[in-house]
C-alpha cells in the first residue's frame, strides 16, 4: 500500500509540475507577443527606432529564459523563433514595413503554437 501511495504522489507531483509548466510558458510567452504587436503598432506610426528598442527588449527577455526555453521545450521550435527573432529586427533596422509586419507576424504565431504546445489538452495529449 506504501508504494500505491508513493506513486499517487509522483503523479500529482509531475501533474503539477506539468500544469505551471503550462501556465509559466503561456504566461511569458503572452507577454512577448503583447509587446511585440506593441512594437508593431510603433512601426505603424513610422516610429522605426521605439519599435526597434521594444523588440530588442522583448528578444533580450527571450534570451534571458534561454536555459528553460531550451530545457524544457524542443530544440528545433525554440530555433526557429530565434531565426523569427533575427529576421524581424533585421526588418526593423532596414525599416521595410511589409516585410517587418509579416516577420512579426509570423514571430508572434510562433510564440503563441510554443505555449499552445505546452497546455494541456486531448491535442497535446493524443
Amino acid at each position: 500500500m506504501k508504494r500505491l501511495w508513493i506513486a499517487a504522489a509522483l503523479l500529482a507531483f509531475l501533474l503539477g509540475a506539468s500544469l505551471a509548466n503550462a501556465w509559466y510558458s503561456q504566461s511569458l510567452t503572452g507577454d512577448m507577443t503583447d509587446r511585440l504587436r506593441q512594437a508593431q503598432s510603433l512601426a505603424e506610426g513610422e516610429n522605426w527606432d521605439q519599435a526597434e528598442a521594444v523588440t530588442r527588449q522583448v528578444y533580450e527577455d527571450w534570451q534571458d529564459h534561454h536555459f528553460y526555453l531550451h530545457t524544457l521545450m524542443r530544440h528545433s521550435d525554440t530555433d526557429q523563433v530565434l531565426r523569427a527573432f533575427r529576421q524581424v529586427l533585421e526588418y526593423l533596422r532596414l525599416q521595410e514595413p511589409d516585410q517587418y509586419n509579416a516577420a512579426n507576424a509570423d514571430l508572434i504565431a510562433q510564440l503563441e503554437l510554443l505555449a499552445e504546445m505546452e497546455q494541456a489538452s486531448v491535442v497535446n495529449v493524443l
